[in-house]
């Protein structure tokens, strides 16, 4: 039976760019939200933008996988 790695990487880090409305997918298939400085030092406002930027790219990530076991099996 196969086993697989999951990896997770999460930098929080300050910046000059303009806020996002919602979280953004790079060109290479990561995510990035871009939040305002109250949010980014609150910890509570913190911890909402990490999770809503995760959303989405657990959701691809597991798309992909799927997509990739299901090929494998037919």
């Amino acid at each position: 039976m196969s086993k697989y790695k999951i990896e997770v990487t999460v930098n929080i880090v300050e910046c000059d760019e303009e806020t996002d409305a919602k979280p953004i997918e790079l060109e290479d298939g990561r995510y990035q939200y871009t939040i305002n400085g109250d949010a980014g030092e609150s910890i509570d406002d913190c911890e909402i933008g990490v999770l809503n930027t995760a959303d989405p790219a657990i959701r691809d990530a597991i798309a992909r996988h799927m997509e990739k076991v299901s090929k494998k099996k037919s």
